[in-house]
Order: C-alpha cells, then structure tokens, then sequence
C-alpha cells in the first residue's frame, strides 16, 4: 500500500480528473498555495505515480492603467459613446473637448488622445471650415471595439493570460497595448502536471495516510514526543528561498578579484591621471602624429586646459628623435618632423598604457630594481557610439613586468597563470599586431558561459622605441599585456549587453551570483 500525505492524496484525486493541468491553475482550484502543490507533485514522482512538464511561456497582464479601462472602457470607446448619444454628424472641436470634459472628466490630454485613436479606427475624421475645426463622424452605429474584448477577456481570466491562449486576432491588440502600456509582458515557467501510467491505475482509496511532522517544536523535544513522530527529511539539496540581500555590485567583485589576482603575483598596483598629454598617451608610445587614432572621431580632445606640461626635456628629445629617425634604438623612426604643440594636447586617456609608460621613466629614476611588476585598473575613455558592445566610458586592466632576458615564454607563463586564476581553464595565445609591441600577441580563453573561445586582450614586449627614450636598454625589457574589463564581466555575469554593468536592471542584480573566490 502506498503512503503519501493528504493533500499529496488531493492532488493525485484531481489528476486523475484533469489530468495536464497547469500547476497554478491547480494551486487556485484547490485552495493552496503554488509550493504545497509542487511539493506534492514531488512526492508523487518519488513514488513514480506523477511528474511535471515545464515549458517557457509568455504571459500578458493588465497595468494599474489597463485595468482601470477593463472596468471603465477605453478613452475611445467613452468618447465614441458621448458622440454617439449626441446624435450628430459633425461637432465643433472645441465644443465637443469642453462636452467631454464636463460628462466624461476626460483633461485636454486624455481628450486629445481618444480622439487620435478614433481618427486611426476611421471613426471619425477631422476638417477645417472656416475658422473652425470640425469633428466628422464616420461610423454611425455604436459597437465594442475589438480592443474592449481584450480587456474583458483579460479581465475574466483575472487580468492576465498566456499569450497562447489569445484568439489569433488579440495577438496584434496586444501588441499595441504593449506599446500603450496597458499591458505588460512577462516571460514565466509554465509547469504542467501529470501522472504516469501507474498512478493513473492507482485507486485513491488504497492509499495510506502518511501524517509527517513538517515543523519541530520545542514542546516535541521536552515531551519526547519527537520519537515517536515521522518526521518530514530535509533535502538539502533543494535551493532556498532568494532574499535580496545587500551585496557589492558584481562588477566591482570583478575587479576586486583581479586585483587580488595582480597581488598574489607579486604585483604593485599604480595609478595615473584621467586627464592626460597626448605626449604620454601616444607620442612616447611610438604613435605617429598623424595616426588616425589620434582624430577627434576616436578620442575627447579637451579645449581647457589648451596644453599639458611635458616631462624633462631629455625625455622629450629622446621621443622626438625616435619619431624623426630612431633615435640610438637601430630604427630608422617615423622619418617627419615632430611636433611639440601636438605633444601638448590635453585628452582623456584613451587607455591605461598611458599610467604604464610613465611608469618606466619613475623606475629608472628609482634605481630600477628588478624584477618589477606593475599592474592598473582604471577607466579611459573613447569617442565611441554606444551600443550593447561599446561604451565611451569603460575600465581597463593592464600589467607590465620589467625584468632582464625577458622572453615571450616569460609573458606567456604569465598570462597562463594570471588568466588560470580568473576561472579560464583554456588560455591559448597567437601572433598579432599592436602598435607599440614586437613581438605582439593576442590572448584568447575559452568560455564554458558561452561555449566557445573567445578574444580577450593584447599582449607583447614593448618595442625599444617606447622603451629607449626613458633609459631602458638591452638586456632590460618590458612584458605588456591589457584587455577591457567588461569583456571578462560579460563572460563571467551571462550578459549580452554590455550597457547593462551599468544601467543596473534591478532584476539582473538580485540574481547576480557572488564573484569572489
């Protein structure tokens, strides 16, 4: 004989009746609530007599707005009605806004309104005569709007129904409700119930009662009690209820991580200024002066301050004669006449490299003392259209380790581990091509989000041309590598929008998962 608990037994009565029912549906019919009767269903397939099916489905419900016109009919429809009564063929506009307002309540805006969406049915139409603005009635007989059917029928289901449940001429009105925001759209589990083929055979009335203690009392334990109740198991592998509880943003987790990733390899963290020399951000960074990422349709030029103080004049003549023909590096440069005013500009840091290639010229004057290691994380700019894959604002991470001998299996190890540590088992690297390094790499993870390997950054060995100007010589080099930090945070949050690590949609934060390891 089989055990199961009374309104385990109630479902399983209700089934055999109706079976495929929505759970929800259920839950109403029965009186309880949507939990008891999933864990019924639960129960029931513990005991191979029932299961459940679940579907994505879309569901339609009425706003505060739309509801009140399911009790009081649409704008239109009541002023369609006034004209209607007024058994006319034309009205003076102004005549029939003042007849509106004084029998409907109906404001200018609301008048306005219905009366727009009279003209789109072709129920009435509007003429100038004379200095007038008359109302013409086209249809003369008074008669629902289909659009009052929808809102009776969501009305009589409660206010809400699946989409799938519409009559195919509703899908196109409620399309438009969308828009008019008298309803809203929801996506939703959709969980119907059924039983199998033994518990279709099983006859109600050979099941056994199972009375199980659900709730264990302090008077249970005194009493002893307890010992001779069934008490119900506890699953501890079934999830609890979410409480919304305060938590960092998910994205400052991320960056959080990285730098705890930076600090256990030994890593110095740096900053440097928003507010940047385009001496800094591209001249000693071996950019020519007439590189189109200089334009201002690529980077925020500031008008004040016009121009930026430059470093000691050594600095700058060492990086204007490797623009002009190399300097001592065993390059033949740029080969054009450098400009310092262009140097000069002010701009918003288009990258973080910038705070790294001050860096060199700080450490030579420090005494150099190697191996270093550096890393930033901070935010630059780019004159760039936003779109659910480009911001204008956004963070970037970066590191450099200055060491002698230095090699690309030296920068690939490093990637590897640092890389390893975000949470990316596969790290694969090939050539590439990036400005101020040679040899150049770009870096590639696979994503078990997303299923696939996916490009994530650049990386290289600063060029002797970046690297000369400030005093650092063979056998001394520099590993560089940086990438966007919202490209790891897309992967790692499952968002496709990368506007949405900022605009915050409270339903995507509530469910964010902790990033810290």
């Amino acid at each position: 004989m089989v055990s199961l608990k009374p309104v385990t037994t109630t479902v399983l009565k209700a089934l055999k009746t109706a079976d495929g029912i929505d759970a929800t549906a259920l839950a109403k019919q029965l009186g309880q609530d949507y939990a008891v009767v999933m864990g019924a269903i639960n129960e029931l397939a513990a005991n191979e007599l029932g299961y459940f099916k679940e579907e994505e489905a879309t569901e339609i419900a009425l706003t505060n707005e739309g509801a009140d016109y399911a009790r009081n009919h649409l704008p239109e429809t009541r002023l369609f009605k006034l004209l209607y009564d007024m058994k006319v063929k034309q009205v003076e506009l102004n005549a029939l806004k003042d007849k509106a307002k004084a029998s409907l309540g109906m404001d200018d805006k609301l008048f306005f309104l219905a009366l727009n969406y009279l003209k789109q049915a072709r129920w009435t139409s509007q003429a100038k005569v004379g200095e007038s603005v008359q109302v013409l009635v086209l249809k003369q007989e008074y008669e629902d709007k289909p659009e009052e059917q929808l809102l009776a029928l969501l009305a009589a289901r409660g206010g809400a129904s699946d989409v799938r449940d519409l009559p195919g001429d509703m899908i196109a009105i409620a399309e438009a409700f969308k828009k008019r925001k008298l309803v809203l759209e929801k996506k939703y589990t959709k969980r119907t119930l059924h039983l199998t083929d033994k518990g279709k055979k099983l006859d109600p009335a050979r099941v056994k009662a199972l009375d199980e203690v659900t709730n264990l009392t302090p008077e249970m334990i005194t009493t002893g009690s307890w010992k001779e109740a069934k008490l119900k198991a506890y699953d501890v592998s079934k999830p609890g209820a979410h409480l919304n509880a305060g938590k960092m943003h998910p994205l400052v987790e991320i960056i959080n991580k990285v730098r705890e990733i930076f600090f256990s390899m030994g890593f110095i963290e740096i900053r440097g200024p928003i507010i940047e020399s385009a001496f800094f951000n591209f001249d000693a960074l071996y950019q020519p002066q007439d590189h189109p990422a200089r334009e201002m349709h690529d980077t925020f030029y500031l008008s004040n301050p016009a121009s930026a103080k430059l470093p000691a004049d050594k600095y700058v003549k060492a990086v204007a004669d490797v623009h002009e023909f190399g300097g001592d590096t065993g390059s033949t440069g740029w080969g054009y006449k450098w400009n310092k005013n262009v140097a000069m500009q002010v701009l918003m840091r288009t990258h973080t490299t910038a705070t790294t290639v001050r860096q060199l010229g700080k450490a030579v004057e420090e005494g150099l003392k190697l191996p270093l290691k550096v890393f930033s994380i901070d935010r630059v700019f780019r004159n760039e259209k936003v779109d659910f894959k480009h911001l204008a604002e956004f963070t970037q991470v970066e590191g450099i380790v200055i060491g002698e001998k230095l090699s690309l299996a030296d920068l690939r190890g490093t990637l590897v581990e640092f890389y390893t540590k975000m949470g990316f088992e596969k790290v694969t690297t090939r050539p590439g091509f990036f400005p101020y390094t040679e040899p150049s790499m770009e870096i590639s993870v696979f994503s078990k989000e997303i299923g696939k390997w996916m490009e994530i950054g650049g990386s290289g060995i600063f060029r002797p041309e970046v690297c000369t100007p400030w005093g650092i010589k063979e056998p001394v080099r520099v590993l560089a590598w940086g990438q966007g930090l919202e490209r790891i945070a897309m992967m790692r949050l499952g968002r496709t929008d990368i506007r949405d690590l900022y605009k915050n949609p409270l339903s995507w934060l509530r469910k964010a998962p902790y990033q810290r390891s």
